[in-house]
């Protein structure tokens, strides 16, 4: 058994900033051939031989976990990754060399762009086609598979299939409630909720369930007499791990019932409480 607790957190500047990890950044950037600067949304943005964007609110999540001694190779190792992503060659025309590589991966729906392959995952999520390989993690994009002789749901499939076959996420049961938080050293993490019931028993009245990290979910099967217990502990959870990191997500909750992530807002009490529309709905059912 382990119980919920809140990681200590090291203080930034008041917008949230570390002036020596964006001092970092820049020099990495400049070292690769890359102008940067900070634009709006808390990104940094790199010009050179590409365009690209490094997210800070990820990269300061990351810094988090280490010395700050160890920062520069932090830093290196995270814009130069990005950077490779973006240069090195990668021809994902033939789909059947490809399709090995293929992972569905979700994101914030803030990341969606007009060229990416996504679709809606649930409320504030969208569900994204990346190619694995062993050094970088790419999102796929249209002109990426122009001739792929598949439809949009098979490629979708292929994805889902390649993060089931990488293996179970690893579970640890929490506390009384029988909350279960699965994780694992994955970007994918999210993507089990579409075979949650692998994970647990929903019963007759679904889950509930988080998504806070791209490596972290965590969920409940529903029982009437615990719900409103059951509802706060997830939202604290999912609030502290989005915070956290890295690879933020949502601190949202969600009821998931065959398949389907329905985003439960809290009530206008305050006090985080579910609202009354899904305990009357929860109520009604046998």
């Amino acid at each position: 058994m382990t119980t919920f607790e809140r990681r200590d957190r090291r203080p930034t500047a008041a917008d949230g900033s570390d002036p020596a990890l964006d001092s970092l950044v820049v020099l990495v950037a400049e070292s690769h051939g890359y102008g940067c600067r900070s634009v709006p949304g808390d990104v940094m943005l790199l010009d050179g031989p590409q365009r690209l964007h490094i997210g800070m609110r990820n990269l300061r999540q990351l810094a988090r976990l280490v010395p700050r001694d160890d920062w520069p190779a932090l830093v290196a190792d995270h814009v130069g990754t990005i950077i490779t992503a973006i240069e090195e060659p990668l021809d994902l025309s033939d789909f059947a060399l490809v399709s090995g590589l293929l992972r569905s991966r979700v994101y914030p729906v803030e990341a969606r762009t007009g060229r990416l392959i996504s679709r809606p995952f649930a409320p504030g999520l969208i569900e994204a086609i990346v190619a694995d390989t062993p050094t970088t993690v790419r999102t796929v994009v249209t002109d990426d598979a122009l001739t792929w002789p598949v439809t949009l749901d098979e490629v979708f499939a292929v994805g889902r299939d390649g993060v089931r076959a990488d293996g179970p996420l690893e579970c640890d049961v929490i506390d009384d409630t029988g909350i279960r938080v699965l994780e694992g050293s994955t970007f994918y993490a999210a993507t089990h909720l579409v075979w949650l019931e692998s994970y647990l028993d929903p019963g007759p009245y679904g889950a509930l369930a988080v998504a806070p990290t791209r490596s972290t979910i965590a969920a409940c099967s529903i029982r009437k007499d615990t719900v409103q217990l059951t509802a706060e502990r997830l939202r604290a959870f999912a609030r502290d791990s989005h915070e956290d990191g890295p690879g933020s997500l949502t601190p949202e909750l969600f009821w998931w019932r065959h398949g389907t992530l329905t985003l439960l807002e809290p009530a206008n009490t305050g006090r985080g409480e579910l609202p009354d529309g899904f305990l009357n709905h929860l109520t009604s059912l046998p």
